[in-house]
């Protein structure tokens, strides 16, 4: 495994070792971490990002 040269990432990719932060996502839309920058959201995911932002619970977590 490649050492990893970031500390401020919380992902990287196993097979390129490039490193990534992940946010939760946020309903109002400030998922970035350090800019207003807005997420790519994935055409798998997309419903569920917008139900989820249209109020409904995050799949999986529909208790909280």
């Amino acid at each position: 495994m490649t050492p990893r040269a970031n500390f401020d990432s919380n992902f990287y990719d196993v097979d390129t070792g490039e490193e990534f932060w992940m946010s939760g996502p946020k309903r109002d839309r400030t998922d970035g971490r350090y800019s207003n920058q807005q997420p790519l959201v994935d055409d798998d995911a997309r419903a569920a990002y917008e139900s989820f932002l249209a109020c409904a619970p995050l799949p999986g977590r529909e208790t909280g």
